[in-house]
């Protein structure tokens, strides 16, 4: 594809921004969807895996949010951070600056996610009926992912990428933010989350900020390589 094209076709651009992500990734998503099959299916099939659960259910039924921040900020934010820093070959230029901050931000993440599956439950109810499982993946992935999940974690890790510095961020803006950096990780992100998220949400709603934890982690590094590469 030619400049031109690109000009007049930003969409084709990005699209292949992400299937990129999407392809040298791919190992991890398919991680991400075995785990979080195995993890439903072992859930509803065995009940030694619900009662290996229930401790983590009734954790954060008394903890709330301070429980979806920990959960996060471990499984999203610590574990990918440990593997970027023993892997040279992915490791930030400030790593130690980059694994504080990604813990934060995925701490915060934990708060939000928390409250937003909260609201899921409370909007369509909290059975796992193939009706109910439908519509919240489709709100997740159409409303609250469009308008708030693409566009912060594409600023976010852009700076994150561009190792924490406000003036390198500044000075190597993507020009077209929205096709170069937004549409990439959006694509990804349904490539990733579409079947992920369907299954999230068959599991109690006490259970699922940690079970979207869990699976995050290699969510994560894809959200790295898309801010690594923005601008470039």
């Amino acid at each position: 594809m030619n400049k031109r094209s690109e000009g007049r076709f930003p969409v084709r651009a990005a699209l292949a921004r992400g299937l990129e992500s999407a392809r040298v990734n791919r190992l991890p998503i398919a991680v991400i969807w075995c785990v979080a099959a195995i993890l439903v299916g072992s859930y509803f099939l065995s009940p030694a895996v619900r009662a290996l659960l229930e401790p983590v259910a009734d954790w954060h039924r008394d903890w709330g949010w301070k429980a979806a921040a920990l959960s996060l900020a471990v499984f999203c934010g610590l574990i990918p951070g440990i593997f970027q820093l023993t892997v040279r070959e992915i490791r930030p230029k400030r790593p130690f600056l980059t694994i504080f901050v990604q813990v934060l931000w995925c701490g915060f993440s934990g708060v939000v996610v928390n409250r937003f599956f909260a609201f899921q439950a409370w909007l369509f109810g909290s059975d796992a009926s193939f009706t109910t499982l439908i519509l919240k993946t489709l709100v997740d992935q159409f409303v609250w992912t469009v308008f708030i999940v693409a566009p912060a974690n594409s600023v976010f890790f852009l700076w994150l990428g561009h190792g924490c510095s406000l003036a390198r961020t500044r000075r190597e803006w993507p020009r077209r933010f929205f096709a170069e950096s937004y549409l990439p990780n959006l694509f990804a992100g349904w490539c990733v989350w579409f079947p992920t998220i369907f299954m999230v949400y068959s599991f109690p709603v006490a259970l699922q900020v940690h079970l979207n934890g869990l699976v995050c982690a290699f969510w994560i590094l894809m959200c790295n390589y898309l801010g690594r590469s923005s601008g470039k």
